[in-house]
């Protein structure tokens, strides 16, 4: 029994295997991780991070043999990541005809390789090595090169908990200088780099020891740049870094039912994917909001752009919109704010058809006048008919033609019934937030002729 203990791991380890490129890599190179399993049913676990760090690509390779015929499968998954400290790969389960098997833990030490020096050169740099939350940044790739290479790679920054945008390239004597805008959406002490890049050369050998007969060969080496650090400091809660202006516009008279919109805009230099959700609480009016447009651009190495919401307001009785703040904070902190708009709402002018005057009164006439008489009322009251019937048909039409903005736009009247509502914010939220909720025309027709019954 004790043997039969002992072997029994060692038969289930034979079915699977775990590799890796190398043990020992660099901050800044990839770690390829291959689990190999072989079987009829295999399956593998999903696996999203290994340790702590992200899987980046993953690839897959089957193979079938068929051998005195018995049928057995081989697969083999890679997983790449990125790490920039020492860890150990977990042991991982993996099930083949129905059995656990494990893989065994592997350590990898990943060091900081000092900047390389030579005929290429690699050289990283940031415009301020001290920052507040979302405060532009400028950060540089130079590469030189002392001898012309064939090719060049140079690998993309990846700067922890920021946004990283190209600016622009710039060709200089005997190198090529990258810039990019950084926008930092996380506070604290940040190691960068360092950054590597694979250099082809073209080299000749004589492979024959036939110096007739040079053979010309690409050969390929890593280089590594210099390592920074980033010190990025918060700002205080409920502020956006950078320098705006606010203003909000609306008509200041509205009918009853009838949207009025408002729209906000703030435009400036700062941190536009860190502005706060904006909302319009207005006692005794529904307020719809569309989803907010952003249009950013680099100026002068910052991050300037244009933030526009729309607001469509509905009320019976006047109101006032409240006024919108934003604090801003750029080294101090800076309140900047709309102006209130008051809003006037006249009710819509209807025409309503005069009552009828029952006039009783003794008519003198022919008995042979009477069934003309008849006759007369009889089309008047039918052109009243078909007067009333047209006009509700006429909304009916408008309806079946239009699109969903003019549909949103034509119930806001009929707003009040609870069906219409929600058919209300299902358009409003297919309109401005890009949903695909489907909208029942024939239904909405429905409610519509009820109503005019």
């Amino acid at each position: 029994m004790k043997k039969l203990f002992i072997l029994l791991p060692l038969i289930l380890l034979a079915n699977v295997n775990i590799s890796v490129n190398k043990k020992h890599i660099n901050i800044g190179e990839e770690l390829i991780i291959t689990i190999s399993a072989e079987g009829k049913n295999i399956q593998f676990p999903n696996i999203n991070k290994i340790a702590e760090f992200n899987i980046l690509a993953t690839s897959l390779r089957n193979n079938i043999t068929i051998i005195n015929g018995k049928t057995k499968k081989n697969v083999s998954k890679s997983y790449i990541i990125m790490p920039d400290k020492n860890f150990t790969i977990p042991s991982f389960n993996i099930k083949i005809d129905g059995k656990i098997y494990k893989t065994k833990p592997i350590k990898i030490v990943v060091t900081t390789p000092k900047q390389t020096k030579g005929d290429f050169r690699l050289d990283i740099n940031l415009s301020k090595k001290k920052a507040y939350l979302g405060e532009s940044l400028i950060f540089s790739i130079k590469y030189t090169e002392k001898k012309p290479a064939s090719t060049v790679n140079i690998q993309k920054p990846k700067i922890p908990g920021a946004i990283v945008k190209t600016l622009n390239k710039k060709e200089i004597k005997n190198g090529i200088i990258y810039n990019f805008l950084v926008i930092p959406q996380k506070a604290g002490h940040f190691k960068i780099g360092p950054l590597i890049a694979n250099i082809g050369e073209e080299v000749t050998e004589n492979l024959l020891n036939d110096s007739f007969f040079p053979i010309k060969q690409i050969k390929y080496k890593t280089i590594f740049s210099n390592q920074l650090t980033l010190d990025v400091y918060p700002i205080p809660k409920n502020t956006t870094y950078g320098n705006f202006t606010i203003s909000l516009k609306a008509s200041t008279k509205a009918k009853t039912n009838k949207p009025n919109t408002a729209t906000l805009t703030i435009m400036g230099c700062g941190d536009f994917y860190d502005l706060p959700e904006f909302h319009l609480n207005i006692k005794n009016a529904t307020v719809y909001e569309a989803t907010p447009k952003i249009r950013t651009f680099i100026q002068n190495n910052k991050l300037c752009g244009k933030f526009t919401k729309e607001f469509h307001i509905i009320a019976e009785s006047n109101y006032t919109i409240p006024k919108i703040t934003l604090n801003e904070f750029n080294g101090t902190i800076n309140t900047i704010s709309t102006h209130p708009i008051k809003v006037e709402v006249k009710d819509i002018a209807t025409k309503t058809p005069k009552p009828t005057k029952i006039v009783q009164s003794t008519i003198k006439t022919h008995s042979n006048l009477l069934p003309y008489i008849i006759i007369i009322l009889t089309i008047g009251i039918g052109t009243i008919f078909i007067f009333l019937y047209f006009k509700s048909d006429n909304l009916i039409k408008k309806i079946k033609k239009a699109n969903e903005k003019e549909l949103f736009n034509l119930l806001l009247a009929y707003e009040s019934h609870p069906k219409i509502k929600e058919i209300l914010i299902k358009l409003d939220e297919n309109i401005y937030q890009n949903k695909t909720h489907k909208i029942n025309k024939k239904e909405i027709i429905k409610i519509i002729k009820n109503l005019k019954d």
